[in-house]
């Protein structure tokens, strides 16, 4: 589960030209208009992420005419991402700088109404629960346990042996920019995020291949008119995946993620007629490979990879970099979501999305 809530510790308190009341406080790589009596530096606080949404309680009810919703706001000529909270509205215990208390407060994940073609919600309710530990899909040997008991056909919960697509922010991770080393820095498209898999089944006297087509959460056995389906009959997902396991026989599966674009996905900003695919990561059992790599790949099968601004250094700052996310988009005429910056062999990745693309579709 991603941690939305969490202790933090005020780094900076910055005043604000004109404002008596408020300051700008640095949390991380986080900047959140606070009141400036109820914080210090130095101090210890419950920082709630933007994509929040609090819980129906007294304590939060000043936020029932945003929904409980936490999102990106530009007050006072600044940017404020988050809110942060005094200790004093998690039940008494003892608390460190870092614990997760996303659960504690009971904040849940904001998801956009319009964000994707099927209903996630529904689909969820009726997935069955996984029956075994986790950890224990990570072995091929019970893998292929699973898989001749016919139990994964039981359920639509997202394959274990996959990651689910979720960047972190650079606010959450700035010592990312400590790096003097180039970074493979992608567009990031604001689509919904979908994977497709192949895997080989070998038996005595038979291979098989299993196909696998996901969204960001569910596997999706029954094909449908989402644009999920719909990309992979556009670009015969499929069968340009097995045909690389026979071109790579010690490979025992692979996988892509991308965006997926459509006119009925997020307000179509790319104002696309059909739905389209970017693939942004190219995956097998040894995990995720560099970008630049993977691009030549998924070229070659025909497909389009999510447009590569280039390969440099990065800014030093969190500031700065989220000033670097902002541009126009390589895909249509809007600026872009942000970027994605990977390091040459795809093993570590952040996210920095602009602020003022938040601010301008109010997400």
């Amino acid at each position: 589960m991603r941690t939305l809530a969490s202790i933090k510790r005020i780094g900076k308190i910055h005043p604000i030209d004109g404002k008596d009341k408020i300051a700008l406080a640095e949390v991380d790589g986080w900047t959140v208009i606070v009141q400036k009596s109820d914080y210090n530096k130095g101090d210890l606080c419950v920082y709630v992420e933007i994509d929040s949404v609090l819980p129906e309680k007294p304590e939060f009810e000043f936020l029932r005419s945003k929904d409980f919703r936490i999102k990106t706001m530009k007050m006072a000529g600044c940017i404020s991402q988050g809110i942060c909270f005094p200790l004093s509205i998690l039940p008494v215990g003892n608390y460190n700088e870092g614990d997760d208390v996303t659960e504690i407060v009971g904040v849940k994940k904001w998801e956009r109404k319009d964000a994707t073609d099927i209903n996630e919600a529904a689909e969820a309710k009726a997935a069955t629960k996984a029956k075994y530990p986790k950890w224990l899909m990570r072995f091929k040997w019970f893998r292929q346990l699973v898989y001749k008991r016919g139990d994964h056909r039981q359920s639509k919960a997202f394959p274990d042996f996959i990651n689910k697509t979720d960047e972190t922010r650079i606010q959450n991770a700035p010592f990312y920019l400590a790096s003097d080393n180039p970074w493979v820095v992608t567009e990031k498209v604001d689509g919904q995020s979908g994977t497709f898999a192949v895997v080989r089944r070998k038996r005595l006297f038979k291979t098989s291949y299993e196909y696998i087509v996901c969204s960001r959460n569910l596997r999706l056995f029954t094909k449908d008119a989402s644009s999920y389906w719909a990309v992979s009959d556009k670009y015969e997902i499929e069968k340009r995946l097995c045909e690389y396991l026979n071109e790579h026989t010690d490979c025992e599966w692979v996988a892509i993620q991308g965006e997926c674009i459509s006119p009925k996905v997020q307000g179509n900003k790319y104002k696309v007629q059909e739905p389209d695919l970017f693939v942004f990561n190219f995956v097998l059992p040894t995990g995720r490979i560099g970008s630049n790599e993977a691009a030549e790949i998924i070229n070659g099968m025909g497909m389009k990879f999510v447009p590569i601004i280039g390969t440099m250094k990065l800014p030093k700052t969190v500031p700065e970099t989220l000033v670097f996310a902002h541009g126009n988009s390589a895909l249509g005429h809007t600026i872009r979501e942000g970027v994605v910056c990977r390091s040459l062999d795809g093993k570590q990745s952040f996210k920095a999305v602009d602020p003022l693309f938040l601010i301008k579709y109010n997400e």
